[in-house]
């Protein structure tokens, strides 16, 4: 057994307190570049009076207001989309759009996606006319990049016609287009990679889709790619971006979600992804899941080790009535640097009113303490659980878990975890700086009529009530606490074993049932109660210390 476990974590690991992600709304939420003066510039394309604008807006106050848009371009009125935009070494613009051609309903046969390129000139006052680089069905672009070689790669998935959205690897595979003469000419890469789909899945099999790149310092490129495997796939190019090895699981959970990489001005990598797990079908029909938040983690090596995983943007709607049409949640994340280079601005979201700016400090990403007395109420925890008969995708939602008035201190409040009717037991799910050490201590107390409740820890999120949330947790407990009194409760993990204590007094020393290489992040709490039990347990704070 690690000789570490019950040993307290050392202070020193805190690097005190760093601003958190500031969420500036749902307004001017396009995808921006960073010029070299440091202001921001966002693109979007609109019709109007009989024309088809590419609109340009600045902010230099690191995206927390914008100036009005101003007409950077016209294009001819035709379906276009995008446009997806990268500001090349020599300081001029690129933009890749997407063109819709064909009437017909099926991908690659008779509807087709294509993609164009055009640039500025001249110091960004003149433009190329759009010239087609892709003929076929592209799906959503995730980014243009630019390599130290001066090649621009603009990685996508290629759909395949007559292709169902079925196993082995569904219609799509992932394939990159690159110029080295900065979009006069392009070329296709020569490798197309793929990734496995499954029978049952609860999603779309689309297959390898959505990548996103970034350069290593040794040269290498490195993709991260969304896939239904229930991780990001990765792979590699050695000679920039021509072939691709063979497309293997990543390290990072997902829940069928594209991802974003950014390289900070002092070398570092961020990456911003849904570090969740998809809810189970109910019965045979799906509900879409998984998006609830968005997560990021920090390298300081080149992506061989990972910090933070913390929770950078959380669906505000998460806990109420979802809409029934269109997407939502938090996925698709574009991120370019702010705050001459020591910030990240981020847009991310989806639907109505939920794509959002936000200012990212990477230092809070590296931060190894966090506490909850729910003083300032419950944002920071998800607690909605699925009620009713899934139609298409929607399930209805309520919010489970309460706050109430302190029993004890009169103003103060404690999380209610329940079941207070015959719809799933109530649970609670908590997001905390990721460490493959760590100790999480919980004040908790039982009331009269409690039937039963759990405690876990895992390594992703997953729905408060899902029971695939219990199956996949690295260290389980059933809560052993009897009314009349508060206890603390506290589990000391140590990447192998977890000892769970209360009051001071050693419960259990158990072997983790699923390896976490990248540290726990979650805490999860659900009632286990068989029937109604309106009774439930009281949590009244959560503190947890991590060590990488």
């Amino acid at each position: 057994m690690n000789t570490r476990l019950l040993l307290p974590l050392f202070a020193s690991l805190s690097l005190g307190a760093a601003e958190p992600p500031k969420d500036f709304g749902p307004l001017n939420t396009y995808n921006a570049v960073t010029m070299p003066d440091g202001t921001l510039e966002s693109f979007h394309r609109r019709a109007l009076d009989g024309k088809v604008h590419i609109f340009r807006q600045r902010s230099t106050d690191n995206g927390a207001t914008w100036s009005e848009k101003e007409s950077a371009h016209l294009l001819p009125v035709e379906p276009w989309g995008g446009p997806t935009p990268l500001l090349s070494k020599d300081g001029e613009l690129h933009f890749v759009l997407t063109k819709l051609r064909g009437e017909g309903r099926k991908p690659n046969v008779s509807r087709f996606i294509d993609l164009y390129h055009m640039s500025s000139t001249h110091g960004r006052t003149q433009w190329t006319e759009p010239q087609r680089i892709y003929e076929g069905y592209c799906g959503s672009l995730q980014g243009m990049f630019q390599l130290k070689s001066g090649r621009i790669l603009v990685p996508f998935a290629d759909w395949l016609p007559n292709v169902p959205s079925t196993p082995p690897s569904g219609p799509s595979v992932t394939i990159c287009m690159y110029s080295d003469d900065l979009g006069k000419t392009w070329k296709r890469s020569e490798s197309k990679l793929i990734a496995p789909c499954h029978d049952g899945f609860n999603g779309a099999n689309y297959g390898a889709c959505e990548p996103v790149l970034t350069q290593l310092k040794d040269g290498r490129v490195w993709m991260l790619i969304r896939t239904q495997d229930g991780t990001l796939y990765e792979s590699f190019s050695e000679d920039n971006g021509t072939g691709w090895s063979d497309a293997q699981p990543s390290r990072f959970h997902s829940s069928n979600s594209p991802a974003f990489l950014i390289r900070l001005r002092d070398k570092r990598l961020v990456v911003f992804w849904n570090n969740a797990e998809h809810c189970e079908r109910v019965g045979k029909d799906g509900v879409y899941s998984g998006r609830d938040a968005l997560h990021a983690a920090i390298s300081s090596d080149e992506g061989e080790t990972w910090r933070g995983f913390r929770e950078v943007y959380r669906d505000p709607t998460r806990n109420a009535s979802p809409p029934k049409d269109g997407d939502r949640g938090t996925a698709y994340p574009h991120a370019t640097l702010a705050d001459k280079g020591k910030k990240i601005y981020l847009v991310s979201g989806q639907g109505s009113s939920l794509r959002h700016r936000f200012l990212i400090d990477p230092e809070w990403l590296m931060e190894t303490k966090q506490t909850e007395d729910f003083s300032k109420g419950l944002d920071a925890w998800h607690l909605y659980k699925g009620v009713g008969k899934p139609e298409r995708w929607w399930r209805d939602r309520v919010q489970g878990p309460q706050l109430i008035p302190h029993p004890d201190k009169p103003d103060a409040k404690v999380l209610h975890i329940r079941r207070p009717d015959d719809n799933d037991p109530d649970g609670a799910t908590w997001n905390f700086p990721a460490g493959t050490f760590g100790k999480i201590t919980l004040r908790i107390k039982a009331q009269e009529g409690f039937a039963g409740g759990q405690v876990s820890l895992g390594d992703r999120m997953f729905d408060p009530c899902d029971n695939t949330g219990d199956k996949l947790a690295c260290h389980k407990l059933e809560l052993p606490i009897k009314p009349g009194k508060w206890h603390e409760l506290s589990l000391d993990w140590s990447g192998e074993y977890c000892v769970s204590t209360l009051d001071g007094e050693i419960l259990d020393t158990a072997e983790a049932s699923f390896a976490y290489p990248s540290g726990l992040s979650y805490l999860r709490l659900r009632s286990t109660a068989p029937t109604k039990d309106p009774a439930g347990f009281l949590v009244e704070s959560v503190s947890v210390e991590v060590k990488p």
